[in-house]
């Protein structure tokens, strides 16, 4: 067969076009450390490491996600250790204040160190986490407490359900009592209030059909039918006390957050649950035990000296002490739920790692003698082909 010296040319460059390329490759490899480049490469590898690129990016995902609750939780169980901190305090004050061996005027000055326990559990109920409410449910961008009205109701001639709103400002404790009986909503009743504890009052008139009586710069709504008696000043008839109390604004539903694929974990509090306060949608107190409310009476019952009611508030305290422990309790399991997740997912997301690096990193070691091999394949090429092309016809003669 003749071999012309164009096919010779040509198989000559076409040896040394792949020794090169197989030079490029090796090269480009050696750079990267990857075995695998491009898709072309290895097309069933390269969707291998996609997909677990993916399921690594799953992961880190839930990690961050750990972290930030986690976050969140820690801050949480530090201010319910606050809080916790604040109750003990108010139980010793409250039975100080339920011995009998204290005056008036004493009694007065614990109920205005109370407002302090108070005003200091209303502050970390709003904590914020950056932006974020801790203890407002789902409800992040808003605080989870507002101070607003309520009442205290020092016998049973009333309960929660006959205020239908109450609106307005007060500058401190509203008595009001009922001067002759009726039917709210039907009845003309004659009522009095005063804002000094007693000392002073000023009298008023509700008007027959009307619901509402005007205490000063506040207003209060009864529901319709009402029933109520004279009050004699000796704790038997209607009365009641006007003073602030914690509405929760937040949500009734918690913030959760996936910390895996098929768990979740809530990384904000019901603070209504923990603390409870007034229900501004319904203007109903959240069922015992309830902090907010038990702190409230029991500064009215000091400020009137109601030794005791402050007693009674001292039982409540305890259970609302719980309360908030078992809040607490609670934190901390989920704290301790994440902390177990995150470290399945670190050992999980170590093994995918690894797994994308056989599938694509190079061998070190087993490229560097291929690299030397194609290095000498090319060279040789070279050599053997520039032989080729000085040849000629002479060299057969």
């Amino acid at each position: 067969m003749r071999i012309s010296t164009s096919q010779i040319f040509s198989q000559s460059l076409n040896q040394m076009n792949t020794a090169l390329n197989d030079v490029a490759e090796l090269n480009m490899m050696e750079s990267t450390q990857k075995k695998i480049n491009r898709p072309s490469d290895d097309p069933a590898g390269i969707a291998n490491i996609m997909n677990l690129n993916a399921y690594d990016q799953s992961l880190s995902g839930y990690m961050d996600n750990c972290g930030t609750a986690t976050d969140s939780l820690d801050l949480a169980d530090q201010a319910l250790m606050q809080v916790s901190e604040n109750i003990i305090a108010a139980m010793e004050l409250a039975e100080q204040g339920s011995t009998e061996t204290y005056t008036d005027e004493q009694l007065q000055m614990m109920a205005l160190e109370m407002e302090s326990y108070l005003d200091s559990i209303l502050a970390i109920s709003n904590t914020q986490m950056g932006a974020d409410s801790l203890f407002a449910g789902d409800d992040l961008g808003n605080n989870a407490y507002e101070m607003g009205l309520g009442v205290t109701l020092p016998n049973d001639s009333l309960n929660d359900a006959n205020f239908a709103s109450m609106t307005g400002e007060i500058d401190s404790t509203v008595h009001v009592q009922f001067s002759e009986p009726g039917v709210i909503g039907t009845d003309e009743i004659d009522y009095q209030y005063s804002t000094d504890n007693g000392q002073t009052w000023t009298t008023a008139t509700l008007a027959a059909g009307d619901t509402t009586i005007d205490v000063g710069t506040a207003q209060i709504e009864f529901t319709t039918g009402t029933p109520v008696t004279a009050a004699d000043g000796n704790g038997n008839g209607t009365e009641f006390y006007l003073r602030e109390a914690a509405h929760y604004t937040g949500s009734d539903t918690a913030m959760s957050v996936a910390i895996s694929e098929n768990t979740n974990v809530d990384m904000t509090t019901v603070g209504s649950t923990v603390f409870g306060g007034v229900d501004p949608t319904t203007n109903m107190p959240y069922t015992e035990p309830n902090l907010f409310e038990t702190l409230s009476d029991c500064i009215v019952y000091m400020e009137t000296g109601n030794q005791d009611a402050v007693a009674a508030c001292l039982d409540d305290l305890r259970d609302a002490h719980e309360n908030v422990e078992t809040g607490s309790a609670n934190v901390g399991a989920r704290e301790n739920k994440i902390s177990y997740t995150e470290q399945s997912l670190g050992l999980i997301r170590e093994v995918t790692t690894n797994s994308i690096s056989r599938e694509e990193d190079a061998n070190a070691t087993q490229l560097i003698v291929e690299l030397e091999q194609a290095n000498y394949v090319y060279e040789a090429v070279l050599r053997s082909t520039a032989d080729i092309m000085k040849m000629s016809i002479l060299n057969y003669i």
